[in-house]
């Protein structure tokens, strides 16, 4: 059996990872793990990045806190909401594609509309659903 050994910068799941970037952001009077209520005032604080939110119901991947500001900030974060009783933390969703497009039956590429996640095949068909989804 072949093992692939990965350096330290290849662990993206390790929060250790991301300390080193931690005063890229503003995190004045939030809390950590950031409540859903709180992720207005992190947009707020923290101008160039939109975060949403999903969330994981029986087997469907469902928007729980989809951002106002998707399209218009440089940064885009899609985060997956795991929780267990009272606890909660979240994921990173590197491609939102391959969390969602199992919905399209074809080889071709597809593009993923952030705010109620349905597929299409063509760009030109999501840029006219963003007109009246967002």
């Amino acid at each position: 059996m072949n093992v692939i050994k990965s350096g330290p910068h290849d662990r993206k799941y390790r929060p250790s990872q991301y300390k080193p970037y931690m005063h890229m952001l503003n995190m004045d009077g939030i809390q950590t793990p950031v409540p859903l209520s709180s992720i207005d005032k992190f947009e707020n604080q923290n101008p160039k990045i939109s975060v949403n939110v999903l969330y994981l119901n029986d087997r469907d991947i469902i928007p729980i806190r989809t951002s106002k500001l998707c399209n218009q900030c440089k940064f885009h974060v899609n985060l997956l909401m795991l929780t267990n009783q009272d606890k909660f933390h979240y994921t990173s969703v590197q491609y939102l594609l391959r969390l969602v497009g199992d919905r399209m039956n074809h080889q071709h590429k597809t593009y993923v509309c952030h705010y109620c996640l349905h597929p299409f095949s063509k760009e030109d068909h999501l840029k006219e659903h963003l007109s009246v989804c967002s």
